[in-house]
């Protein structure tokens, strides 16, 4: 490989990671804040929104938490807007005529939240405890599903949902990836494709989120919940970057059809890496340690 292709290569996996890393911080404080401004509209008084946890004073409330609406949104709603978005973007990705930064970045935007928002119902159904220990308070749909007593009706739905979404955003990983392939048989292209898009940004993110988090509200209050709510959100809340990866590169035969638009831009971008860069600085200073009301 000649310097030229060695630079483009290289500068393309910079611009994923750095779209990557974006992406990120338009999906986690997005379901956290959805949280925040969900439990205020119930009355609630916010207490802190940080870049893995949001929370308001407990019993503060004043809307009925026993009417079923608000056993749904008041833990539930952060997943459905997830979803909500993710749908918005898939639409955006079909209809809009995007280029070789912003088509790459509304895909992995779209793939953070479908992942995020069926992986909590994929994640619930198997994380409920029906008998929780006191003063531990189950997150998301696990809080949903307590609501309800357990109801098997609820908890089957959402094993279903969520293994079918999750099973949807490897479809869209793979099929979206093709977009930016030009010879679907080229083996070498799809794999060059695919670590830049989706390979690489999913471990810098498992990585770098992960660390960042050490600065968070539930690393401070408990490193052992850390140690288990960090990897499920870093590294299998991403977990359709990684098998989009595998299904593209290695996995499944690649598409009959030719759908190529364009390549994954492979230009020297600085102002897009000192974003990147400046983005993780304010996570890890700010966002991640919380803001406090």
């Amino acid at each position: 490989m000649d310097k030229t292709k060695q630079h483009s290569r290289l500068f393309m996996i910079l611009n994923c990671l750095a779209l990557g890393i974006i992406a990120m911080n338009l999906t986690a404080p997005v379901h956290e804040a959805t949280h925040l401004l969900t439990q205020m509209l119930a009355g609630a008084k916010p207490e802190v929104l940080a870049f893995g946890c949001a929370g308001t004073v407990e019993g503060t409330a004043t809307a009925n938490l026993d009417s079923v609406f608000w056993k749904v949104m008041f833990s539930g709603s952060a997943a459905l807007m997830n979803i909500l978005i993710g749908t918005v973007l898939l639409i955006v990705l079909k209809k809009a005529k995007l280029g070789p930064l912003s088509r790459p970045l509304v895909l992995m935007t779209t793939i953070m939240h479908y992942s995020m928002g069926f992986g909590y119902f994929l994640r619930d159904f198997f994380l409920y405890d029906p008998d929780p220990a006191p003063n531990v308070e189950q997150g998301d749909w696990a809080k949903v599903l307590e609501n309800f007593n357990g109801n098997i009706v609820l908890r089957i739905a959402m094993l279903i949902v969520g293994a079918l979404g999750i099973l949807f955003v490897f479809y869209i990983a793979w099929r979206q990836a093709y977009h930016f392939i030009s010879d679907n048989n080229d083996k070498k292209e799809r794999n060059r494709v695919a670590s830049a898009l989706y390979l690489f940004p999913y471990l810098c993110n498992a990585v770098v989120f992960t660390l960042v988090e050490l600065r968070g509200p539930v690393a401070r209050a408990s490193m052992e919940s850390f140690l288990i709510i960090s990897p499920i959100i870093n590294i299998f809340g991403m977990i359709g970057f990684f098998w989009g990866y595998m299904f593209v590169a290695h996995m499944v035969k690649p598409r009959k059809d030719n759908v190529y638009y364009f390549s994954i831009c492979d230009e020297k971008k600085p102002v897009l890496w000192i974003a990147a860069v400046a983005v993780i600085l304010f996570d890890a200073f700010v966002l991640c340690p919380g803001i406090y009301f």
